[in-house]
């Protein structure tokens, strides 16, 4: 994997670098941010969703589901006591034409997205100071 670096911009807006690309996150601004770009936790659920919405657009492309795309919807649950997400609800829209027998199989290939699993098999995290 590509290395990621994370360097502040001004107050609690960061950028996010890897292989070129920069994404900045914040915070809104009533949670004391500029609201200059999404923040962390919205970006892990804009993770989790655009990993989902891959696996499933290469499974309709590679069954002939080619009348639309797939779109993706998420909903964070946030939650108290450490704070964190405490749920997420995914809704995955199909493209026309994908019956309804199949739907079950694209699920559970969702579920098989990498960030699904590591949110449902946490790695262990290293945290240096230096």
């Amino acid at each position: 994997m590509d290395l990621i670096t994370v360097t502040r911009k001004c107050g609690v807006a960061f950028d996010i670098r890897v292989r070129g690309h920069e994404v900045t996150s914040d915070l809104s601004a009533k949670d004391g941010g500029r609201d200059e770009g999404p923040s962390p936790v919205e970006l892990l659920g804009g993770s989790l969703g655009a990993c989902v919405a891959m696996m499933v657009q290469g499974y309709c492309e590679r069954h002939g589901y080619t009348d639309g795309d797939v779109g993706v919807s998420l909903t964070l649950e946030l939650a108290d006591g450490p704070k964190r997400v405490g749920g997420i609800v995914v809704d995955v829209e199909l493209p026309e034409g994908v019956p309804e027998d199949t739907k079950e199989v694209i699920r559970r290939m969702a579920e098989r997205c990498p960030v699904h699993e590591t949110l449902r098999d946490p790695p262990r995290v290293d945290i240096e100071v230096m």
